[in-house]
């Protein structure tokens, strides 16, 4: 499976969630669904059971951190408690 890849919510929606996975196991991620506490975080990605985990990053905010890629590569899924997230690649 091909991994790396920005994944995001709509391009209409102003809350903004992306998650961008490169190559080199590095990532970014930005979740400013909540004013009040906006995330923009980075750090690395590791895979571990088919599932991408977000590693060695600081945040003052907890937030999706496992992330199953499935769809051949073109949907990353979460959940975190009560809320899941089901992010799609973008074509860029």
């Amino acid at each position: 499976k091909e991994y790396s890849g920005v994944y995001g919510s709509s391009e209409n929606d102003p809350s903004v969630i992306e998650l961008t996975l490169n190559k080199d196991q590095t990532f970014t991620y930005k979740d400013f669904s909540n004013p009040n506490k906006k995330i923009d975080v980075s750090g690395n990605w590791e895979l571990k059971n088919s599932h991408v985990h977000l590693v060695n990053f600081k945040s003052e905010h907890s937030f999706h951190s496992k992330w199953k890629i499935i769809k051949d590569g073109k949907i990353a899924k979460s959940r975190k408690g009560l809320t899941f997230y089901t992010l799609s690649k973008q074509c860029k």
